[in-house]
């Protein structure tokens, strides 16, 4: 789709409208004709395949995944957004958080199903610590804190990189791990900011690696940490739980939904660095049992997630008296 970043952003779902019209008819004559349109986060996909539904006679789905917490506050976005979500046959959202949102903003609940993100436990799986380390040559007496998630801003992890200089003092063997891709210029800021508080020694970043990659730290790892500020349904949570990992998050998004004081972890405070080096420290400080944190995660597998989906869809097409083609 033709998009100018950081400008008109407000017409970017009429421009992806346009070119998702024009692909759906260029199938449709090759006899792929559509039977819905699932699009995925609000803006600029929802309001864009709705358009192009709309103009098409098709019913359409959107999937709400934590973009559109900034979108219903943009003046010229937020109409567009919600005028979508009215219209759409149903909407899925990743999170429980989520859903009070829109329907707050008037979306029928009724219409709203709330379908969490899933998680692959034939990777994320709990497992020798020893070996993983080993593996990863992480030496034994490191007290291992790994984060996952992108290097931007809304992820917190200034306020982690202060936490754990409160927490050297108590363990000096305390190392943070940070995996995720970046914005380059944010990257520098935090690395920056870990060179002034002396945490060259104490903190790496280690990019962008596959899933096997971030199960074996997070096996590898005394405590999972994110200091986010906006989230759907994390997926780095979830995982980390999955592995048996002590997690140390924000409410945000539905974070508090699978986190619990004490029993797989800490929720603390939006930007709070000594709730942060408060809970980090209580984390490294006992043991935990990782196959409970892992057999007490309520989350299904992707095909559960297919399943779920494939039945709401079903279920707001007999409602709304139309009907999918079988097959």
């Amino acid at each position: 789709m033709f998009s100018i970043p950081r400008a008109f952003q407000a017409l970017d779902g009429r421009w992806l409208a346009r070119c998702t019209r024009r692909r759906l008819i260029a199938l449709a004559k090759r006899h792929w004709r559509a039977d819905v349109i699932d699009a995925h986060f609000g803006y600029p996909d929802g309001v864009g395949c709705a358009r192009a539904a709309t103009a098409l006679g098709l019913p359409f789905f959107i999937t709400i995944r934590g973009s559109e917490i900034n979108y219903l506050n943009h003046p010229k976005i937020a109409p567009q957004l919600l005028h979508a979500l009215n219209l759409a046959t149903g909407c899925i959202s990743v999170s429980h958080s989520l859903r009070r949102l829109v329907v707050h903003h008037g979306i029928d609940p009724d219409k709203v199903r709330v379908i969490h993100n899933a998680v692959d436990r034939s990777i994320f799986r709990p497992g020798p610590k020893d070996e993983a380390r080993s593996k990863l040559g992480v030496k034994s007496e490191i007290r291992l804190i790994v984060s996952v998630g992108h290097v931007v801003p809304v992820k917190g992890h200034d306020v982690l990189i202060r936490a754990v200089h409160r927490v050297v003092g108590q363990y000096p063997s305390a190392r943070l791990v940070i995996i995720g891709g970046c914005q380059p210029t944010h990257r520098t800021q935090l690395w920056r900011l870990a060179n002034d508080l002396g945490l060259q020694r104490h903190v790496r970043f280690l990019g962008v690696h596959d899933q096997e990659t971030i199960s074996c730290w997070l096996r590898a790892a005394d405590a999972f940490a994110l200091a986010t500020m906006r989230e759907g349904c994390c997926n780095a949570v979830i995982e980390a739980l999955a592995t048996g990992t002590p997690v140390i998050t924000t409410p945000a998004g539905d974070n508090a939904h699978f986190v619990h004081d004490n029993r797989n972890g800490f929720i603390i405070p939006i930007g709070n660095v000594e709730a942060c080096a408060r809970a980090l420290a209580d984390v490294l400080d006992r043991a935990w049992d990782h196959e409970a944190i892992s057999h007490e995660l309520s989350v299904g597998s992707w095909d559960d997630v297919a399943e779920a989906i494939l039945e709401f869809f079903l279920q707001c097409l007999r409602n709304s008296g139309r009907q999918a083609r079988p097959g």
